[in-house]
């Protein structure tokens, strides 16, 4: 049977593309359970954001969770071959407090995963394939980029616990506090004063990356501010940087990430529809060798685009009774979907319901009720 894509919501339309766009670049899909065992994000809450997780003893007296994070268990069941980088994607859901009340969410996501040996081509094609992930979403898109290692190299010679208070203001763009913080701690004025340039550039990669030359890095900054260039060059040479900005204010955990981070964002939607990045440091952690970089997208979020993409829920509402000739009902109901339409049989109109056409039986004819065009 052909599946009518004019029929799916844009969550489902975009979950099928993007398993078609991953598996034509050779990642294989990645199916997990829905559990795992709780200490995993106990000794990893940090690199997940939260503490709020649904656990649950086993019958074997195991304390479990229902999975706030998938990453986690990717890398947990990883195992390094040498000169081998593991391609993998995902469609899963994950389950969160939302930040908005004091609910549990299921969220949707799917998303891929760069493991093992990974070099600057693994780096540009994860870059490449989250600017095309979200063109599939929607034609007005932009990624916003940055490098933790440039933000390591500034912070090198800052205790940890000030370290997660400068990245807390840089991701705010709080100048002020940011300036705050590093004086409070001695930090020198010509280091604070690169960190205000880190928060304040923004934009096209050419001008942003010409000014944070500026920046006192060391060797290791530059080798992290040149990575970022030769991706969005490479990105450019193929007409696709157009759509990518650089953006220094996108952080995360220090004790995690180490490279290249992504935000991605879509018209219709107030904030990010991705997100991901390099996260080598949870791969030590978690004595793994090798590197690791990917990023995931957030289905749940497109439903707020849904309004301008279907106008009825179903094209026609056919109404019957009991006393209606069944057979009839079916054999017109079999024909309208074959001509096009979808056809919802109830005996009473669904509340909210939006249809094109509502009609019913009379004797063994179809009369409209009602229409809609």
């Amino acid at each position: 049977m052909r599946i009518d894509r004019n029929r799916m919501t844009t969550e489902e339309k975009t979950q099928l593309e993007l398993h078609s766009l991953y598996q034509k670049y050779g990642y294989s899909r990645y199916k997990m359970g829905k559990f795992e065992e709780y200490d995993l994000y106990l000794r990893n809450k940090d690199f997940i954001g939260t503490e709020n997780i649904i656990a649950f003893s086993d019958l074997n007296g195991r304390l479990m969770a229902l999975k706030p994070d998938l990453t986690l268990s990717i890398v947990k069941n990883y195992r390094y071959r040498p000169g081998f980088v593991q391609k993998v994607y995902y469609s899963e859901n994950i389950y969160r407090a939302s930040q908005n009340s004091r609910r549990y969410r299921e969220i949707a996501q799917t998303g891929l995963e760069c493991l093992g040996d990974v070099g600057l081509y693994d780096t540009f094609e994860v870059t490449m394939l989250a600017l095309r992930s979200l063109a599939s979403i929607h034609s007005d898109y932009v990624l916003e980029i940055s490098h933790m290692g440039v933000v390591a190299d500034l912070l090198r010679d800052v205790e940890t616990e000030v370290q997660d208070r400068i990245v807390e203001c840089i991701g705010e763009k709080n100048i002020h506090e940011l300036r705050k913080v590093a004086e409070e701690n001695g930090i020198a004025e010509e280091t604070i004063r690169a960190l205000e340039m880190l928060v304040s550039t923004y934009g096209d990669h050419k001008r942003v990356i010409r000014k944070m030359r500026e920046l006192p890095l060391t060797e290791r900054g530059r080798e992290a501010l040149d990575q970022l260039s030769d991706v969005v060059s490479l990105l450019a040479s193929y007409k696709m940087a157009s759509r990518v900005n650089i953006d220094f204010s996108i952080v995360n955990d220090l004790t995690y990430y180490s490279g290249i981070l992504f935000k991605g964002f879509v018209e219709g939607v107030p904030k990010a529809v991705l997100s991901g990045g390099r996260y080598d440091r949870l791969m030590s952690r978690m004595g793994k060798k090798g590197g690791a970089l990917g990023f995931a997208v957030y289905l749940d979020d497109l439903d707020r685009m849904e309004g301008s993409d279907r106008e009825y829920d179903v094209d026609i509402v056919f109404l019957y009774t009991l006393e209606d000739d069944l057979g009839a009902m079916y054999k017109a109901v079999r024909q309208m979907i074959q001509e096009g339409s979808t056809v919802l049989v109830e005996k009473e109109i669904p509340e909210k319901l939006r249809y094109r056409k509502l009609i019913r039986l009379d004797g063994s004819e179809v009369v409209t009720v009602e229409e809609n065009d």
